[in-house]
């Protein structure tokens, strides 16, 4: 299932070869914050993932999917009634030969959610 221009959607972005800054609005009324959780709704962990993905998908134009976890940190619930838009950093984006290995952030302005370094694959 894609997120993007459904779940979130890209407000502004910037980036080079090896790095990315987006920030982005999350849907409150997407069918997943129905039932993650009915009546407070929590962005899962899951979703964040896809989002980083997604925005590297973008990035480079080519079809990725998620490899390898390397690394994966949640400091804080994001809620997108609380924290509707997100600032999302891309870093040490380094191309292998079967796609990238990245760090990617979730923040806005005074609070880190989730940290996390990554490697994705191109699709097939």
């Amino acid at each position: 299932m894609q997120l993007i221009n459904d779940f979130f959607h890209i407000i502004s972005a910037a980036h080079d070869v090896t790095s990315g800054a987006y920030r982005i609005a999350l849907n409150p009324e997407h069918f997943v914050f129905k039932a993650h959780f009915p009546g407070n709704p929590v962005t899962p962990g899951v979703c964040q993932l896809k989002i980083i993905e997604e925005l590297m998908s973008e990035q480079t134009g080519e079809v990725l999917r998620l490899s390898h976890i390397n690394n994966i940190k949640y400091m804080n619930i994001i809620s997108p009634t609380a924290t509707p838009e997100l600032e999302v950093r891309l870093s040490r984006i380094q191309k292998t030969d079967e796609g990238y290995s990245l760090q990617a952030v979730m923040e806005n302005a005074d609070q880190l959610f989730s940290k996390m370094s990554i490697q994705l694959i191109h699709q097939r």
